[in-house]
């Protein structure tokens, strides 16, 4: 195609150069061809055969020069004119590739929307088809379920007749059964009633002579416990009557009584004892009104120190009887 492009230029560049040929020889066969002219009569002349030739010398190169300066210059519009020409035939070229371009396009764009909607129309199809089918396979199923279901059904019925049949045999034989075992169990009852109610009988007078026996036995054991705490107690009460004794003794040794002391005064005191008698502590729980008096009673427990005898006391009742034990502090004399 570039090769055809060329082409034209080229014939019309050698055309030009050809016309150009031809003007100069044109010229040129101007000159050499001889003129025929008329006899005239002629009034010689002297003439200066170098002015008359010099300007005719000019003026045919001033016409060939024109004539070549208007050969360029057609040349020059030709070539112009070629390649406008050229120019406005590859805009339209380009402008029929564009349009053929655009066409391809469309049709391609036509082309893909009709697979498109081929496709569209196979997919819908398709779809329809297993809709179809769906809808077939459904229904299918559906009977194949109702036909599953009736012969179940069938079956189950059948089935529950003959456990009702089952049933009520096994009902009837387990009535029989438990009438005979009823029976059976009503007469061993009544001689296990019997049984028990001897049984119980024996168990019963067993159970009062056992009783009776239990009752003198922990009456005689409840006598002698009594009389052995009362004998303890008073054994005990004894020991501690003596050891109060004792203790009224010591404090009253080491009480100096106030001259505030009146009549009606009354101070307790608790003794923290020690199993050796040693008084550990003292504390006045009851005050009789009178800080000299208090402080008195007070004063008599530290004084003391310790108790000897108390160590003599058992020690179990020590803890329970003296470990604290407390002393009334009055004017007329103490009091345990």
């Amino acid at each position: 195609m570039n090769n055809r492009n060329y082409i034209v230029p080229t014939i019309l560049a050698t055309f030009v150069h050809l016309v150009v040929v031809f003007i100069i020889a044109g010229h040129w066969f101007d000159h050499a061809k001889p003129e025929h002219k008329v006899a005239r009569q002629i009034q010689a002349q002297m003439i200066d055969l170098a002015s008359l030739s010099l300007p005719d010398a000019t003026a045919s190169q001033q016409v060939t020069e024109n004539r070549n300066q208007q050969a360029v210059q057609q040349e020059q519009q030709r070539q112009e004119q070629q390649r406008q020409e050229q120019q406005r035939q590859e805009q339209q070229r380009q402008e029929q590739q564009r349009q053929e371009q655009q066409r391809q396009e469309q049709q391609r764009q036509e082309q893909q929307r009709q697979e498109q909607q081929r496709q569209e129309q196979q997919r819908k199809e398709a779809e329809q088809q297993r809709e179809r089918e769906l809808v077939a396979q459904r229904e299918a199923e559906s009977r194949l379920k109702a036909e599953r279901e009736r012969q179940a059904a069938a079956e189950a019925e059948r089935k529950r007749e003959q456990e009702l049949a089952a049933q009520k045999a096994a009902e009837e034989r387990k009535r029989e059964e438990e009438a005979r075992k009823a029976a059976e169990e009503k007469q061993r009852q009544e001689a296990a009633a019997q049984a028990e109610r001897q049984r119980q009988e024996e168990a019963r007078q067993r159970e009062v002579a056992e009783q009776q026996r239990r009752a003198a036995e922990e009456k005689a054991k409840a006598e002698a416990q009594a009389a052995a705490q009362a004998a303890a107690q008073a054994a005990a009460n004894a020991v501690i009557g003596d050891i109060g004794s004792y203790i009224s003794a010591m404090l009253t040794q080491n009480w100096r009584i106030p001259a505030t002391a009146r009549n009606g005064m009354e101070t307790v005191i608790e003794l923290h004892l020690m199993p050796n008698g040693e008084i550990s502590d003292v504390r006045i729980i009851k005050s009789s009104g009178d800080a000299a008096f208090d402080r008195s009673a007070e004063q008599a427990a530290r004084r003391t120190e310790r108790l000897p005898r108390v160590a003599e006391v058992e020690p179990l009742l020590f803890e329970r009887r003296l470990r604290r034990t407390q002393v009334v502090f009055r004017p007329e004399g103490l009091r345990w």
